[in-house]
């Protein structure tokens, strides 16, 4: 046991540092000077405008996850507020943990528990609202991509990395959709196709795959209706990505066409789905670098620490969410063991 946690724990150094290196030669190269001197233009009307953006976009992710509860869970009424706040304290949770799509969930569970919902509800819709979410930023980052692919703007040699990494991410969400639609399972078909079985500590895991799946497949079939409303909320989750960057740019002073705000609010997301809380590093990096092959001359670091201070203000809030209604729910689960024991 403490071999594994070991090995996790190197490795999240090991990507932390890897951020932390990145992060400091993005405010080397792009000059302290110039990232105050733009920060100081950037006025506070045009961040409240951004936050009002994003907020409309963080109620979207929220619906989804209602919608889903919803469908599963016909036998109580949930303010959609719950929904919003609950979803904000798991958000924050996975923004400052070393996964930035997956640390927050098991409190989003704890959390839409104590409105009623039994635990292996909250723990489906949880897992169905990620998988939509992350199945649908891929599309968005391997969309990116190979539009990438077609702009002379793009050198051979960056085209000849991203191209197969576009395509295997669309392969994979193609794979994700058929395999559900057709019961073969997607994450089972991947355990038999790499006959992880044959690894001794992975043996068991077949078995929850297939129940975990089951139950995956289940929604979609019993919910076609619900699920074509969740596809278009995930699409426009992604379209309001899209504005974000483009308006901070606008209010930057910098007018990107439609292509440059899409590559720009596409690729440098893989940062997501590496271990590094809040992609640190790794997303100033992309941003500088796409914003550079592009021919945009903006200050990259400037531009995502704005996207960033809008993240903290979310963050802060859902963590005061999470621990004031986190605390409530621990006291009331302290209080009935300890009544069960006595």
């Amino acid at each position: 046991m403490s071999k594994k946690i070991s090995k996790k724990t190197f490795f999240f150094i090991g990507f932390m540092a890897l951020g932390i290196v990145l992060f400091g030669h993005s405010i080397y190269t792009s000059g302290i000077g110039n990232i105050i001197q733009v920060l100081k233009e950037f006025s506070l009307l045009k961040f409240m405008i951004l936050v009002g953006l994003s907020f409309l976009n963080f109620y979207l992710y929220s619906l989804r996850w209602e919608i889903i509860v919803k469908a599963l869970f016909k036998e109580k009424k949930i303010p959609s507020s719950t929904f919003f706040w609950d979803r904000m304290a798991g958000y924050a949770l996975s923004y400052v943990t070393p996964s930035a799509q997956l640390g927050g969930e098991p409190l989003r569970i704890m959390l839409i528990e104590e409105e009623g919902v039994p635990r292996n509800i909250g723990t489906s819709s949880t897992i169905i609202d990620k998988a939509l979410e992350i199945s649908t930023l891929i599309i968005f980052i391997a969309t990116g991509i190979l539009v990438a692919l077609f702009d002379p703007r793009i050198d051979f040699a960056m085209k000849t990395v991203i191209g197969p990494l576009g395509l295997l991410m669309l392969f994979l969400v193609f794979w994700f959709y058929y395999t559900s639609i057709k019961n073969i399972g997607f994450f089972s078909s991947i355990y038999r196709f790499l006959r992880l079985k044959k690894i001794k500590r992975l043996e068991h895991l077949e078995q929850e795959l297939n129940s975990f799946e089951k139950e995956l497949n289940s929604f979609y079939k019993k919910n076609p209706r619900a699920l074509g409303i969740l596809i278009v909320i995930s699409l426009l989750t992604i379209l309001f990505i899209l504005a974000e960057h483009f308006l901070v740019a606008w209010f930057m002073g910098i007018r990107l066409t439609f292509l440059q705000a899409f590559l720009a609010s596409t690729i440098p997301y893989i940062a997501y789905l590496l271990p590094v809380p809040g992609g640190l590093g790794v997303l100033e990096s992309g941003h500088a670098t796409i914003f550079l092959l592009l021919g945009v001359s903006i200050n990259a670091f400037a531009f995502v620490f704005i996207i960033r201070l809008r993240d903290f203000i979310f963050v802060l809030l859902g963590l005061i969410r999470g621990w004031h209604k986190g605390v409530r729910v621990l006291k009331k689960e302290f209080k009935e063991d300890f009544q069960a024991k006595s």
